[in-house]
């Protein structure tokens, strides 16, 4: 077979083998799980794994929802991605087109998650049984990555050595447009500083030391620091943003003992966000002294910059072609201008048009720990149909969980097998992407930026999951 058959038979596998991807679509969009909850996500993927003859491995980088499985031996090794968290508060009936919770502040796939989810798992699988009819040499694998809206589980298998070995990562994305494009994206750094301090009557304050004062004072050397960072792009904008989520007691009259306030920043790069989180550090340790209070930092997690790869890139860009996008019904397309006149929104339905390849800079993503290990390629699918209705929403649930976003997630699993094969078969690609790899890191390496003893925070969102499972 030559390459055009060796395609044909991945297109028409995934084709004959869909339903099994499409249920565990559906049953994750119908039972959504917040970021390092996803315990049903994480068993219904893995059983679907195990089902195609890969090996699986649970609760690796000490996250009982991350997994890694393999199949295959040789080169190249082949990373695919497999994304399962839900968001708060997007709960969305997939046959209503006006926002319609299914259940009142429940999650939802805000995201696509449940089809980000299966994506790559069925590009793997698919390649699977070519690698085994043609007896090609490949290793395959794919990792089950928790927490991506919290930018947790991806820092935390990097850290732990996962990603190495891999050659090429094969990843991508819902968005509002069909594209191929090597972005960027800003580091990030997410971290609680507890500020502990005494409490006491509030007649009497000066017997206290408030807690509150040194985070109220943090949060004022934060917004002094802002002028004193490089700053970034538009579209790859430096910030920092906190919150207080706990202040202490409720009562003015007592002067509160412990106050966290939560911050998260987006830098340029990783050693911009490594300079000014030592700063913000210095303001932390700076304001407990001068309210006599001590405080801890408890990092949640930090991540590098995407180094893009425009060689892999043109790969996904050919393969869309190859593939096509998605066709539409006229259901679909109606439904889809309903939404856009819901939402203020220019009546376009999809456009079914592909964007050339061009360099970018896309939000923040804790994939960009791949991209420090290996040439890494992505691509986003238009799950919506235009930028108004893209992002974390409930139009973005909506579509989903629909018609629409299943044939999305085949016409992905078809383009992301395909470019695998490409780079089985042509390992000259694999090591002209490498070039590039290395030239954009210009002799840097990769470093985890969480700090020694960092800990993956395994209670986020368990008592909002509680209510809900």
């Amino acid at each position: 077979m030559d390459d055009i058959d060796h395609k044909k038979f991945l297109i028409n596998w995934i084709e004959n083998n869909k339903a099994d991807f499409y249920a565990v679509s559906d049953s994750l969009w119908e039972r959504p799980e917040l970021s390092m909850q996803e315990y049903f996500a994480a068993d219904q993927i893995t059983a679907l794994l195990e089902k195609n003859e890969f090996s699986v491995e649970r609760g690796v980088a000490g996250l009982p929802t991350a997994f890694v499985a393999t199949y295959g031996s040789g080169k190249p090794v082949i990373g695919f991605s497999s994304e399962y968290d839900a968001l708060p508060g997007l709960s969305q009936k997939k046959d209503s087109n006006v926002k319609d919770p299914a259940i009142p502040s429940a999650p939802g796939h805000g995201c696509g998650h449940n089809l980000m989810a299966m994506g790559g798992v069925m590009a793997a699988s698919a390649l699977k049984d070519l690698l085994k009819e043609n007896k090609l040499e490949c290793t395959i694998k794919i990792f089950g990555t928790p927490g991506e809206e919290l930018c947790i589980g991806k820092t935390f298998m990097a850290r732990e050595g996962l990603f190495k070995g891999v050659d090429v990562f094969l990843d991508w994305h819902p968005a509002h447009i069909n594209k191929a494009g090597a972005s960027d994206t800003n580091a990030y750094f997410n971290v609680k500083y507890h500020f502990s301090g005494k409490s006491s009557h509030g007649n009497a304050p000066w017997m206290g030391r408030s807690s509150l004062d040194g985070a109220m004072l943090m949060a004022h050397s934060i917004e002094i620091l802002r002028e004193h960072i490089k700053p970034g792009t538009e579209r790859s904008a430096t910030t920092i943003n906190y919150a207080f989520p706990d202040v202490g007691n409720s009562f003015p009259n007592v002067v509160p003992d412990n106050t966290i306030i939560w911050i998260v920043g987006r830098m340029k790069d990783a050693e911009l966000a490594a300079e000014v989180l030592s700063r913000v550090d210095d303001c932390a340790k700076g304001c407990a002294m001068a309210t006599g209070t001590t405080v801890k930092s408890e990092v949640i997690t930090a991540t590098h910059d995407m180094i893009p790869n425009m060689k892999l890139s043109k790969v996904y860009e050919e393969n869309m072609h190859f593939v096509g996008l998605p066709e539409f019904s006229e259901v679909d397309q109606e439904n889809a201008k309903e939404v856009q006149r819901v939402m203020g929104a220019k009546e376009t339905g999809f456009s079914g048009s592909l964007e050339p390849t061009a360099l970018g800079s896309q939000p923040v993503t804790d994939a960009s720990e791949y991209s420090w290990h290996a040439p890494t390629a992505l691509m986003n699918f238009a799950l919506v149909p235009c930028i108004e209705l893209a992002g974390h929403s409930w139009t973005m649930a909506k579509f989903a969980g629909s018609e629409i976003g299943k044939k999305v997630l085949s016409a992905v699993a078809k383009v992301i097998s395909c470019s695998a094969y490409d780079l089985i078969h042509h390992p000259e690609i694999v090591k002209e992407a490498k070039a590039e790899f290395r030239s954009r890191l210009n002799g840097r390496t990769y470093q985890s930026l969480l700090p020694e003893g960092a800990v993956p925070d395994l209670t986020t969102n368990k008592d909002i999951m509680d209510k809900f499972r």
